[in-house]
């Protein structure tokens, strides 16, 4: 990062990294000394999250560094419990700006009018915007990215869920969601609703 940053993107890095443990000064969208030591150190506790649980594929990587250290700890768990899973699973998406959030939002509504719409969350009210949420993508053997269009992708991403539930209690899975199930979504569990959640992300309160 850099002082060349928009006042939107410092306001980002401050709420993450006060999220995270690593800030406490003011939210104000300023860049200064504090925020760039924060960053560092939010940093420093990726990487060591990373030698603790283990590094995966350069997407899944990416993706995981746009999370809150704390749902970056739950994903890696996640990561390694599905290594047992007998298809290649990697993280596909993380977190998301309220523009990203707009722009999806807007699909199949205003834009590309000739898909259906992805979400059903406009910007602020999806946990992507609070750094707690993934989406991931499970492949076949040949290297095949399931969509979820056959009975047989259906299958994979509710086994892979299943066996996830069971051993980690920290997350949510999209598929379970009454409205709008989300099988290739999932979260950090924090007992907060998402405006809650959004609340405590705007101060730069601990969200899990």
């Amino acid at each position: 990062m850099s002082k060349v940053l928009g006042k939107v993107a410092i306001l980002y890095l401050q709420r993450t990294c006060a999220c995270s443990g690593c800030y406490s000064d003011p939210i104000d969208g300023k860049w200064s000394a504090a925020v760039e030591a924060a960053e560092d150190r939010l940093h420093e506790r990726a990487i060591a999250l990373q030698a603790e649980l283990g590094s995966y594929d350069p997407r899944t990587e990416r993706a995981i560094a746009t999370l809150i250290v704390p749902a970056q700890r739950v994903a890696r768990q996640f990561m390694r419990v599905a290594t047992e899973f007998p298809h290649s699973i990697r993280i596909i998406s993380g977190t998301r700006t309220y523009a990203e959030q707009d722009a999806l939002y807007a699909i199949g509504r205003t834009t590309q009018l000739n898909r259906s719409p992805v979400t059903n969350a406009k910007a602020g009210r999806s946990n992507h915007n609070f750094g707690i949420a993934w989406d991931i993508g499970i492949f076949s053997a040949d290297g095949r990215y399931m969509t979820g269009a056959t009975k047989a992708d259906v299958t994979a991403y509710r086994n892979l869920a299943a066996m996830v539930k069971a051993k980690l209690p920290a997350i949510e899975w999209g598929g379970d969601w009454k409205t709008f199930p989300d099988a290739p979504h999932y979260q950090l569990r924090t007992g907060l609703s998402v405006a809650e959640t959004r609340a405590r992300f705007e101060a730069g309160k601990a969200l899990g």
